[in-house]
């Protein structure tokens, strides 16, 4: 895993708990304390899961609560070292339109011959028109849920609204598909809010909504 990763998880660690709350979350997931995590630099994939569940295990968090946390301190990091990304996109449709380039371009800096093309295969966006994508994602950490999290964080900061599904990709490969339809950009309604809101009387508001 890219270090962007591990060095999100550290910095929400600090933020809610200081230094010595992420020695305890070091120490729970057997990471050596003068581990700093590097962004141009790959990490194992079991030293990634073992400092997410630690996280989680020494604060309490639930996994949903840690994504949600960590999406607005990646956010904050990718206008501090990608303020370029944020200038660029009107809306959180542009922004997560252009996660992949972010992903690629940030594991593009790897010093691991051989590691930036699997960072770049993780995911696979396919276009279905304003307002609708889908995403092709397979990882063998299977965090589909962050991903989810890091849009709909996104949708909130430009003050979008989005509809999100998932499910297992039909070829059998062990990916995830996961489709994104935009209900409202900065509060005008898009061709899908109509089947946002029948969704809404069959699921509740909480299923389906950034």
């Amino acid at each position: 895993m890219i270090g962007i990763i591990e060095k999100v998880v550290v910095d929400c660690l600090l933020q809610e708990g200081g230094d010595e709350l992420r020695q305890d979350v070091f120490l729970a997931a057997g990471i050596p304390n003068d581990r700093v995590y590097r962004m141009d630099k790959h990490y194992p994939d079991t030293e990634t899961a073992s400092l997410l569940s630690a996280t989680m295990s020494v604060t309490g968090m639930e996994e949903a609560q840690l994504f949600q946390l960590f999406s607005a301190v990646f956010f904050d990091v990718v206008e501090d070292v990608f303020p370029e990304f944020i200038r660029m996109c009107d809306t959180s449709e542009d922004l997560v339109r252009k996660q992949a380039k972010i992903h690629a371009l940030i594991a593009a800096g790897s010093r691991e011959p051989g590691e930036s093309s699997k960072s770049t295969d993780k995911f696979q966006l396919k276009d279905h028109g304003p307002y609708h994508i889908s995403v092709r994602y397979k990882s063998d950490l299977q965090l589909p849920g962050l991903y989810e999290a890091l849009v709909k964080e996104a949708a909130s900061l430009y003050g979008d609204e989005v509809a999100l599904s998932r499910g297992d990709c039909p070829e059998g490969s062990g990916a995830t598909i996961m489709t994104v339809k935009w209900v409202s950009i900065a509060g005008h309604p898009t061709e899908y809010a109509p089947e946002f809101q029948d969704l809404q009387k069959t699921w509740g508001r909480g299923a389906l909504h950034g």
